[in-house]
């Protein structure tokens, strides 16, 4: 019994120093850029599913338009484009989101089309009509 549980905390302790953005678990993973402030410029409530727009400067996906889906169930997708003087590139996303304190926080996975991947944490600030991406390189 306590072999299992001790077996159970040594895989469950590092996820959750992950979610909480903490680096003392070892994983480290790189900025893509630096933090962007995006601002919402939607929000539409439904029962099963809400939707969230938001439009921002970052960085190297130049203007970025994008929607965010969450599910009643936690989950969470979407999609947005990057317009730059060099094109446009696009993403596609999916993960899970929560509410603490008033804040949502989406933690997710974005697959880009150029090829890249990346963990974005998120945090929605209905008050301030803004969110903060955090983008860590994946691929």
């Amino acid at each position: 019994m306590i072999r299992n549980l001790a077996t159970l905390l040594i895989f469950l302790i590092p996820t959750i120093a992950l979610a909480d953005n903490h680096s003392s678990d070892g994983l480290m993973l790189p900025k893509r850029q630096a933090d962007t402030v995006m601002e919402v410029t939607s929000v539409s409530l439904g029962e099963e599913i809400s939707s969230i727009d938001a439009i921002g400067d970052m960085g190297v996906y130049g203007k970025v338009y994008v929607t965010f889906y969450l599910e009643a169930n936690g989950k969470v997708h979407g999609r947005g484009v990057g317009a730059t003087a060099d094109g446009t590139i696009q993403g596609i996303f999916s993960g899970y989101w929560d509410r603490d304190d008033g804040l949502i926080t989406m933690r997710h996975v974005v697959q880009l089309s150029d090829g890249t991947m990346n963990l974005d944490v998120v945090t929605f600030d209905p008050l301030k009509k803004e969110l903060i991406v955090r983008a860590h390189t994946l691929k």
